[in-house]
């Protein structure tokens, strides 16, 4: 399945955010996708909108931005946002007004990239951000953390011998 069809799902949601969300499930069935599609199901757009505000825009502990849960705010965030935005002009990944390290760019890039960079781009940067995402979501109870779960695991497939355990540790 495309990464970047999960990408939608970290972005801004949009009009046809639930469509995207069912065709997700659809892709990659699970029991998370599942309780993420009757958490969202019937919710208008603008209240996923303001969910989506409230999760991961108030709380630097659950921001999509994967330097921040790699870096924090630190030099070493800025020169990844430099190397992170050169690579999403290599491959061609449309910037957003989002940062050039916001999931929703990142997952797109994923698909784009060679697999031999891929799979160390996931090792090293995107598992570790995710799992950091994850913990924040699990502390605030959010209707999110499922979706993060599922995506976690989608991507962890794509590293053959990354071993998660039932819960999306590793």
């Amino acid at each position: 399945m495309s990464l970047s069809q999960w990408a939608a799902l970290l972005a801004y949601p949009s009009p046809d955010y639930h469509a995207s969300a069912r065709a997700c499930a659809a892709a990659a069935p699970s029991a998370e996708m599942e309780e993420f599609l009757r958490t969202i199901d019937g919710l208008p757009v603008e209240a996923l909108q303001e969910l989506y505000t409230q999760t991961f825009d108030w709380n630097p502990d659950t921001t999509l931005d994967i330097g921040w849960h790699l870096f924090g705010e630190n030099y070493d965030r800025g020169d990844f946002l430099v190397k992170l935005r050169a690579e999403l002009r290599t491959h061609g990944v449309p910037e957003s007004q989002e940062l050039p390290d916001h999931f929703s760019h990142v997952l797109q890039l994923i698909d784009r990239m060679p697999e031999d960079e891929r799979a160390d781009f996931i090792r090293k940067h995107v598992l570790p951000a995710l799992g950091k995402l994850r913990d924040g979501l699990t502390k605030t109870e959010s209707s999110f953390l499922p979706l993060v779960v599922a995506l976690r695991r989608e991507i962890a497939e794509i590293v053959p011998e990354t071993i998660l355990t039932g819960d999306g540790h590793e």
